[in-house]
C-alpha cells in the first residue's frame, strides 16, 4: 500500500483487500506429503535447500542450548525475564475455573484439561515470539513444549531463542519453514508429532498450516502485520506518528490513520513521509470507533479517546494512549493477534487456546431425573431418533436400585 487520503467508504475496500493463499497452497502442498512420507530424511534436504544448511542434527539439546544462552546479553536476558514474568501473570488471571452445580437431579459441570503437546513455530531470531505463545501454553498447563526455529547458516539458533527455551523446558528442533510445521503435524524419527500448532511466519508457514490443519490443531492463518490508529487532535503527532512507524517495521504491514482535524491529519502525515500507510477524516470519535469495528484489525490504538474502549468490539488488541509496541513485548497480552478482519470472531493468543473444556453430567437419582428425562426423550422421538428416546426410558424405568451408582 503506497501513502494515501481515503474517503471511509474507499478505506474499507481498501483494508479488506484479502491475500489469497491458493498459490502458496499448491507450491507448499508437496512439501508436507514429502515430509509426512520421508520424515527425517525430507525435513533435512528441506532445509538444505531452502536454508542452506546441511543438519548433521536436528534437535537443540539441552548442553548446546545452555552455551548458547550463556552468550545472551545480561541487559537483554533481565528483559526477558520481565517480559516473561509480565505475560504469565496477566496470563494466570485469564485461566478459568472448573465448575459444578446440581439441576433437576443432575451433576452437571466442565473441567478445563489442557492440550498435551503443543508445537511452536518461531520465525528467525523472534524470542519475543517465543514468550508470547510458550509462556502461555506453560501457564495453561500444556505438558510438552516443541518448539521449531529456522537454523543460522552456521546450524545455530538465535541464543535468546535458546534462552527463553531452557526457561520453559522446551524441547528446540533447528527446523523452518513448511517442513517444520509438517514435521510437527505427523512427527518423524526426531521431531515429536504435536496436538496443536500455534506461532507466526511467513506466507509458506501460513499456507503448511491451513494444510495440516485437518490433521492437528491450529491458532489461526496469520497475514501481515495491521494497525488502527485513532487519534484526538490534542495528542502530540509525533508520538501518533511513530506509533504507526513501529508496526510498519514489520514486512507488508498495513497502516491507517484516523482523526477528524485536516490540519492535525497534515502534520502527521507530513512526518510519516512516503512510509506505506492509509488515512482518512472522520466526523468524530464515534466515527473513529465505527470504523475500528468494520475494518476488525490486529492492532488498535485509541489516541486520548479513552473513553471509548468499552465500545471497541472487533480488534485484536487495543493500546489506550499507550504505543502498541509495549503489546508487542512487555505487558501481558499475546502479540499473536487475529489479521485480515478475523478479529471478528477471535481475539488474542490465550489460555483457551491451550485448554479444553470437558463437560460431564451425572445422575443423583433416577427419580430426581425423570422430569428431565422425559422431555429428552420426547424430543428425540420428535426428531426421529427413537433408540436415543428408548435408552432414555429404559434407564429411567427399568427395575434397578433407584440410587445410580
Amino acid at each position: 500500500m503506497s501513502p494515501l487520503r481515503l474517503s471511509r467508504e474507499s478505506l474499507l475496500g481498501e483494508f479488506r483487500r484479502m491475500r489469497s493463499l491458493d498459490k502458496y497452497v499448491d507450491a507448499v502442498r508437496a512439501i508436507i506429503n514429502d515430509v509426512r512420507t520421508r520424515g527425517d530424511e525430507a525435513v533435512i534436504a528441506y532445509t538444505e535447500r531452502f536454508d542452506s544448511v546441511t543438519l548433521t542434527k536436528i534437535e537443540v539439546d539441552v548442553d548446546e542450548l545452555r552455551e548458547l544462552a550463556s552468550r545472551v546479553n545480561k541487559d537483554v536476558a533481565q528483559a526477558i525475564d520481565e517480559a516473561y514474568k509480565s505475560v504469565e501473570g496477566f496470563n494466570r488471571k485469564l485461566m478459568p475455573s472448573d465448575f459444578e452445580e446440581e439441576y433437576c437431579g443432575l451433576i452437571r459441570g466442565v473441567k478445563w484439561v489442557p492440550i498435551d503437546r503443543v508445537g511452536i513455530y518461531v520465525p528467525r531470531d523472534y524470542f519475543s515470539t517465543l514468550i508470547m505463545t510458550g509462556v502461555i501454553a506453560r501457564v495453561a498447563g500444556v505438558g510438552e513444549l516443541v518448539i521449531t526455529t529456522p537454523p543460522n547458516k552456521d546450524g545455530s539458533i538465535s541464543p535468546e531463542i535458546a534462552y527463553v527455551s531452557l526457561k520453559l523446558n522446551a524441547r528446540v528442533f533447528r527446523v523452518g519453514g513448511p517442513q517444520a510445521i509438517a514435521a510437527m503435524a505427523f512427527g518423524t524419527a526426531s521431531i515429536p508429532r504435536v496436538d496443536k500448532i500455534v506461532g507466526p511466519g511467513n506466507t509458506y508457514v501460513q499456507a503448511a498450516k491451513y494444510l495440516v490443519s485437518q490433521y492437528v490443531g491450529i491458532d489461526g492463518i496469520e497475514g501481515p502485520t495491521e494497525l488502527v490508529v485513532c487519534a484526538d487532535p490534542a495528542i502530540d503527532p509525533g508520538i501518533v506518528a511513530l506509533d504507526i512507524m513501529a508496526q510498519l517495521e514489520h514486512n507488508s504491514a498495513i497502516a491507517v490513520l484516523i482523526t477528524w482535524d485536516e490540519r492535525y491529519l497534515g502534520i502527521i502525515e507530513a512526518r510519516l513521509g512516503n512510509l506505506n500507510y492509509v488515512s482518512t477524516l472522520v466526523n468524530g470519535p464515534r466515527d473513529c470507533v465505527y470504523i475500528v469495528n468494520e475494518l476488525a484489525p490486529e492492532h488498535v490504538t485509541l489516541w486520548g479517546l479513552d473513553n471509548l474502549i468499552s465500545d471497541v468490539r472487533n480488534a485484536g488488541a487495543v493500546s489506550v494512549s499507550t504505543p502498541s509496541a509495549m503489546i508487542d513485548y512487555v505487558a501481558g497480552p499475546s502479540h499473536v493477534l487475529p489479521t485480515e478482519s478475523s478479529a471478528r470472531w477471535r481475539g488474542a493468543l490465550s489460555v483457551y487456546d491451550f485448554i479444553k473444556p470437558i463437560t460431564y453430567v451425572k445422575a443423583l437419582s433416577k427419580d430426581l431425573a425423570a422430569e428431565l428425562a422425559k422431555h429428552g426423550a420426547t424430543l428425540a422421538i420428535h426428531e426421529g431418533f427413537n433408540n436415543h428416546a428408548k435408552s432414555i426410558t429404559e434407564w429411567l424405568f427399568t427395575d434397578k436400585p433407584n440410587k445410580v451408582a
